[in-house]
């Protein structure tokens, strides 16, 4: 008996700890409930895949055909210079491909990271700071 309850406490606590980790909103193409918040986001994720391209047609190709981010709320030319600011700083920590033998000098995970950036709560708490800066309709 003893046994039974205590894997039914232990199932209990795993699948509570499971569902608060992945506790993430659905999707929405219409930018969600914080379209500035994803604007942001979506620039820093931009800026990342510019600074590591750089000197590549990738860049070119990608702005031939995509259209961006369709929030405008954020326009501040200051705005844009830290969230460059924020894509060089993180191109430049990214590691040193570990499971790459074959990588050239210039090869790196840099979308994979910067798509793991992009869900982070680190890039969403600067996000908040540098909206509170700059805009007083973004962030509340």
């Amino acid at each position: 008996m003893k046994k039974i309850m205590l894997c039914a406490f232990c199932s209990i606590v795993v699948f509570t700890a499971c569902k608060a980790r992945y506790n993430l909103p659905r999707f929405d193409y219409k930018n969600g409930p914080n379209p500035c918040l994803n604007a942001f986001k979506d620039r820093v994720f931009f800026s990342i895949l510019k600074e590591s391209y750089k000197g590549t047609e990738a860049i070119k190709e990608i702005n031939k055909r995509d259209a961006g981010n369709p929030y405008e709320g954020i326009y501040d030319p200051k705005l844009f210079k830290k969230i460059d600011s924020i894509a060089k700083e993180f191109v430049k920590n990214i590691p040193p491909p570990a499971l790459c033998d074959e990588c050239k000098k210039d090869q790196n995970y840099f979308m994979a990271q910067a798509l793991h950036f992009y869900v982070s709560r680190e890039l969403d708490s600067i996000a908040k700071a540098e909206l509170k800066k700059f805009s007083t309709e973004c962030i509340k």
